[in-house]
């Protein structure tokens, strides 16, 4: 499945902001108060490490660079700190992450007289200096939200959209010294369960999945099936080889994998997670099933993934793997998991031994 982000035409604040150096150098304009936030924490983290190389010189960094985190901090020392000169660098950063201070409530600690005086005292910040505030979803209506947004600049790190990813995963490759070709990357930036919003699946998770196809792959430009294996979701990954393997008469793989599905959850979650992965077993043979039908009325393949909307891997994959199976036969397997619903939900048989049943009959 894709998952729908940054629909709309704005640019991604990871390339306004680089932007917005870019031009800050050239007129020596930067802004004095900044505002990093977002769920993407590793973009917030790239932009706080960006922006300090950009006005920070090494040199000098421990006397241009203040840091304040953590709760309770002193809101006066950072006022007093934005006052200073820097020595070298092209400005003084103040940075403060401090993610409560832009709560709904006072966090604990504050310091009310502190956090109204900083508030009043952002719009007057010195041009010698950017204060750079840290935090995950800011209240918008808080005084010190809207001191900032004002007369400094709000970068919100959303999820990226497939092309930026793309580009994303291009460069890590970059710097491996491989690569994949820009189709495939977009593929897998629609596939890899990036943006699912039923899944905590950031640019930290997106990461660590491609070291390992980086670390497995000895190949020097690295495929589509080579990024599915370790980058997507393992859930649909699961239910994709469950079917690809019963249909192709390997029971025992089948089972096998359904017994990862079971045995890994506590005895109390079994159920949910059976129903959970039925849903991917039904959404893939549904897939199955339409995509049969319509080549069946003379469709070709890319009106196919037009009109259903479904990618073109994926169906590829599901078209491929249903070719042992007639049109009759796939209505029949996914009527067969429909009844199973039925069955665990009216208790006539238990998770497993439903599926298993399930298994035997595809």
């Amino acid at each position: 499945m894709a998952y729908t982000r940054n629909t709309a035409n704005a640019e991604h604040p990871s390339k306004t902001i680089v932007k917005m150096a870019a031009s800050a150098e050239q007129t020596g304009i930067w802004p004095r108060a900044v505002l990093l936030c977002g769920k993407e924490d590793l973009l917030v983290d790239w932009s706080k490490g960006f922006l300090k190389g950009k006005i920070v010189s090494p040199a000098t960094e421990a006397l241009d660079c203040v840091s304040f985190s953590g709760d309770g901090t002193d809101l006066y020392e950072v006022i007093a700190a934005c006052e200073t000169m820097p020595i070298f660098s092209a400005r003084k950063m103040v940075i403060v992450d401090w993610p409560d201070l832009f709560g709904a409530q006072n966090p604990k600690g504050l310091d009310a007289e502190g956090y109204k005086s900083l508030a009043d005292y952002v719009p007057k910040l010195p041009e010698s200096t950017m204060l750079l505030f840290i935090c995950t979803k800011p209240n918008k209506t808080r005084p010190l939200y809207k001191a900032i947004a004002s007369c400094g600049i709000v970068y919100d790190f959303g999820p990226l959209d497939d092309a930026t990813l793309s580009g994303w995963m291009a460069k890590r490759f970059r710097a491996a010294g491989k690569s994949a070709s820009p189709k495939d990357l977009i593929t897998m930036a629609k596939i890899c369960g990036y943006g699912d919003p039923d899944r905590n699946y950031t640019l930290h998770n997106l990461e660590n999945d491609l070291k390992k196809v980086l670390a497995a792959s000895d190949k020097d430009v690295v495929t589509l099936d080579e990024m599915m294996e370790y980058a997507a979701p393992q859930a649909e990954q699961n239910a994709f080889k469950l079917l690809d393997s019963a249909f192709s008469g390997n029971k025992s793989a089948a089972l096998s994998i359904l017994g990862t599905v079971i045995d890994t959850q506590q005895p109390s979650k079994e159920v949910g997670a059976v129903m959970s992965f039925l849903g991917l077993l039904c959404s893939q043979l549904e897939i199955m099933l339409e995509a049969r039908e319509r080549e069946a009325e003379g469709q070709d393949f890319y009106t196919i993934a037009g009109d259903m909307g479904t990618n073109e891997y994926r169906l590829r994959k599901a078209m491929s793997s249903s070719r042992s199976r007639s049109v009759k036969q796939l209505a029949s397997c996914l009527n067969g998991a429909y009844q199973m619903e039925k069955d665990i939900k009216s208790g006539l048989m238990t998770p497993r031994t439903a599926m298993e049943l399930f298994i035997a009959q595809l």
